[in-house]
């Protein structure tokens, strides 16, 4: 009963408070979506260090909460065995709190800005990694349960799909910027409220 408790706490937390405060914050800055990407509110020569500050304390809360909801899932189903599903969740946590450390910066790549370029580079370099840890580690308990809960399986696997293949149109079709992040950030929200809904009647 504790275990789903925290199931539902966590779940719909973690569910929420991501689109949540990016839509609160875009509200207050000229912030286009569509040219931009989220990590650009992490660069304080643009917004200042309050919003980089807000952004590094969102980046973190998420990867707590991602670490969470995902540990409790793995107690409920009973899944500490599941070796790659656990070095998931340990690898999805250090890569968000990571890019939340390693603020996105503007300046174009230069032979004499090495300490900007390699910040750049590494940046990037995390974001595609929590791009493709995410849905793996949402794929790999997907595929764990499957076996013995095929509906939650079958369902949960659908939702994360189409988040990957709505996310995958929309950078083919207009890059990597807020729009697509939003996409992914939605479609993993969306993915999480109905596991921890199944999780709950179940």
């Amino acid at each position: 009963m504790l275990i789903k408790l925290g199931i539902l706490l966590v779940g719909f937390t973690y569910a929420g408070v991501l689109p949540y405060a990016v839509k609160r914050s875009i509200e207050h800055i000229n912030f286009d979506l569509k040219k931009y990407t989220l990590s650009f509110l992490s660069n304080k020569h643009l917004y200042g260090k309050n919003y980089v500050s807000g952004y590094k304390r969102l980046l973190f809360t998420t990867a707590i909460l991602n670490y969470l909801f995902f540990w409790l899932l793995s107690l409920f189903y009973d899944l500490g065995e599941n070796e790659r599903f656990m070095r998931q969740i340990d690898y999805s946590f250090a890569v968000l709190a990571l890019l939340a450390f390693v603020p996105h910066n503007i300046y174009p790549f230069k032979p004499e800005n090495l300490k900007t370029n390699l910040q750049r580079i590494l940046h990037n370099l995390l974001a595609v990694f929590v791009f493709l840890s995410l849905p793996t580690l949402v794929i790999l308990f997907q595929t764990a349960i499957l076996p013995e809960l095929w509906f939650l399986g079958v369902s949960g696997l659908i939702i994360i799909g189409a988040t990957i293949l709505i996310t995958g149109i929309s950078v083919i079709k207009n890059g990597v910027n807020g729009v697509t992040e939003m996409l992914f950030i939605n479609g993993v929200s969306i993915w999480s409220i109905f596991v921890t809904t199944l999780t709950l009647i179940s």
